[in-house]
């Protein structure tokens, strides 16, 4: 007689049973009460929940949800499932599309307080951006390589922070706040979150009383993220930011900061910074301030518009990088003149043990040809006194995907392998139907200050090893 089967499926521990149920979307975790009995609840025991946009469908299945504005009913959904899960929750994410009139802020703040009664949340990530329109096909931008047309949203608006009010509760164990298109208040008698250790604001109102206030009390914070450039209705924030933990920064900003300043952030090590309106006077100074506060780092990321609004300044800065390894930035080359490649130049005199450069090419102009001219004045020449070149930078990517002709980055390839004299390895990163041949026989034209010099090339589908000896 053959061996009776065992039911493996209903025998599962509870805990592997919750970590089956978390891969999957809730759609499918709460179908899962239908395989056996002791499986009938199990879904409401799971400790993460994302919903929204790009996210996890809720209700109305039959729509797809990424193309439709979210209602009032759809938050009253949300509510309605929060309180069948029995918690505390580890994580929980909501990104939301709304219409420009239909912004449930109410609904929002009762969902938090309930968010607060199941306890434990660690993890909150709530989204919100806003539509007038609905979908329809749109052409990609050619730098993505997508076939046409590719569904593209009308008028989307991330950065009406306004429409939603945020007023936090006391989540006790938040360690992960991150937040976008909102305006956030503090509750009254506001203690801080004392274990968060990453915060996130991303076009979000708040203000300066508030923001200091939630800086101050996060002194465990690690992971600081503030971005400010699609806002225009905030009012003028100023930063003193003094976090003895922080590792890592980001910073957005438009013309409406004043200032960001890092008092003491001893152990910063990584810093993004990027600006949106290189034309401001204003902005200039605060881009300045944020370059000496993070002069310490040994990873350092650039915007293309960073160059540009150093270029508004007198040389030389104030600042300069004498820790750091590792620089990565964009750069326009349609905005190069002489006075960005004198920027660029005093970047480099700049940083003295830099060892890893990663710089992405970019171009929007189909004439080009004045700009190759003038790249190939300003660049590719000996420079003198520039110590990382001289003696430490070994690591060179350059990414030309960006570019509309390819055989103005191969100026900057020049640049670099004519004057970094310990380069060990050249990564160029180019797009397939770009001139392989063409830059080949340009790349063995230069002469190579480094004898251990490998030139390396990537297109989409194959390397390419070419010989600069």
């Amino acid at each position: 007689m053959a061996e009776e089967e065992v039911d493996r499926i209903s025998f599962l521990p509870e805990d592997i049973k919750i970590s089956i149920l978390s891969r999957l979307v809730l759609k499918e975790a709460v179908r899962t009460s239908v395989l056996a009995r002791s499986w009938r609840h199990t879904w409401t025991l799971l400790a993460c929940l994302r919903l929204g946009r790009h996210l996890d469908p809720l209700g109305d299945t039959s729509k797809d949800f990424d193309s439709r504005p979210v209602s009032s009913t759809w938050i009253q959904r949300v509510n309605h499932l929060v309180s069948s899960l029995r918690g505390p929750f580890l994580l929980f994410e909501l990104s939301l599309l709304f219409l420009l009139d239909m912004v449930p802020s109410n609904l929002l703040q009762r969902l938090l307080h309930l968010l607060l009664q199941k306890g434990g949340v660690q993890t909150l990530d709530l989204c919100f951006c806003y539509s007038d329109a609905v979908t329809q096909p749109q052409p990609a931008p050619f730098f993505l390589n997508l076939p046409l047309p590719v569904p593209v949203p009308l008028r989307l608006h991330p950065y009406h922070s306004h429409k939603v009010k945020v007023r936090l509760p006391p989540f006790h164990s938040l360690k992960v706040l991150q937040l976008e298109g909102c305006q956030l208040l503090l509750p009254n008698k506001f203690q801080g979150f004392h274990s968060l250790t990453t915060l996130s604001l991303s076009n979000v109102i708040i203000s300066n009383l508030h923001l200091h206030l939630l800086l101050d009390t996060s002194k465990n914070l690690t992971t600081f993220k503030f971005v400010a450039q699609d806002l225009d209705l905030a009012p003028d924030l100023s930063l003193n930011i003094s976090l003895p933990l922080l590792t890592n920064v980001e910073f957005r900003i438009n013309e409406m900061v004043d200032k960001i300043c890092l008092v003491s952030t001893p152990l910063l090590e990584q810093a993004y910074i990027s600006v949106r309106n290189f034309e401001s006077k204003k902005l200039t100074q605060v881009t300045l301030g944020l370059l000496t506060g993070v002069s310490m780092v040994s990873s350092l990321r650039l915007d293309s518009h960073v160059l540009q609004t150093l270029s508004l300044l007198a040389l030389p800065f104030s600042f300069s990088f004498p820790q750091l390894k590792c620089l990565a930035f964009f750069l326009n080359v349609d905005t190069l003149d002489k006075r960005t490649c004198d920027v660029f130049h005093w970047l480099l005199k700049s940083m003295p043990f830099l060892e890893e450069l990663h710089l992405k090419l970019l171009s929007f102009s189909k004439k080009t040809e004045g700009v190759a001219t003038l790249m190939r004045e300003l660049l590719v020449k000996k420079q003198n006194g520039i110590s990382c070149l001289d003696q430490s930078l070994k690591r060179v990517t350059i990414s030309m995907y960006l570019l509309l002709k390819v055989m103005t980055g191969i100026t900057v390839v020049k640049f670099f392998l004519l004057n970094a004299k310990v380069l060990k390895l050249m990564k160029i990163l180019y797009s397939g139907d770009d001139d392989e041949l063409s830059m080949i026989e340009e790349l063995k034209k230069v002469e190579v200050a480094s004898s251990d010099a490998k030139v390396v090339m990537f297109n989409i589908t194959t390397k390419v090893t070419v010989n600069v000896k």
